[in-house]
């Protein structure tokens, strides 16, 4: 039993001791003026690299839409799964995809209206990204796009807030950018 034990302990030793903690964080805005239609994200991020190819994170922050007269707010939980597929061999770069869970919850307001309609979004996907690397403690990250399926109760379809849609999108609206402080 006591071998087990130690064996354990080595184990979790060496996993944490080539792990590291990180904090972060993205922005995303977007406006199409002839429309009237503004979108903009704010999403803080903490994660766990487990080596130099795979980490886990989430992202847990908040979302705004705006389409003439319609309001829309959304708290965001985005849990992530990265793989790191291509380091620079000076480490500048690296490109990762994240496999994750879309999960929003908020609530879309009609200008001419007291009462909101509660609203719930929810996705599944992959999301490619870039990192640049200036220092071994500091990134900048981009999203565009990815690979997903997204859905929503009736009341964030009715709204706008989701589109059930299934596919391969590269839209600027779904640009993010951030950074990422490695501990």
């Amino acid at each position: 039993m006591r071998k087990l034990l130690f064996i354990a302990m080595l184990i979790i030793a060496s996993v944490s001791a080539s792990a590291q903690y990180y904090i972060g964080g993205a922005v995303g805005v977007y406006r199409e003026f002839d429309k009237n239609y503004t979108e903009f994200s704010i999403l803080p991020e903490v994660g766990y690299n487990f080596n130099d190819s795979w980490a886990v994170g989430a992202q847990l922050g908040y979302q705004h839409q705006y389409k003439q007269g319609l309001s829309i707010n959304l708290g965001i939980i985005n849990p992530y799964a990265r793989w790191t597929y291509f380091r620079s061999s000076n480490n500048m770069v690296s490109l990762f995809v994240d496999g994750g869970v879309d999960l929003g919850f908020g609530a879309s307001k009609y200008k001419d209206n007291d009462s909101s309609d509660t609203n719930f979004v929810y996705g599944i996907g992959f999301k490619p990204g870039i990192s640049i690397n200036p220092t071994e403690k500091f990134s900048i990250i981009a999203h565009l796009g990815g690979l997903y399926y997204e859905n929503g109760n009736d009341a964030a379809k009715d709204s706008g807030a989701v589109t059930p849609n299934f596919g391969l999108n590269f839209k600027t609206t779904s640009l993010n950018l951030g950074f990422i402080y490695n501990f």
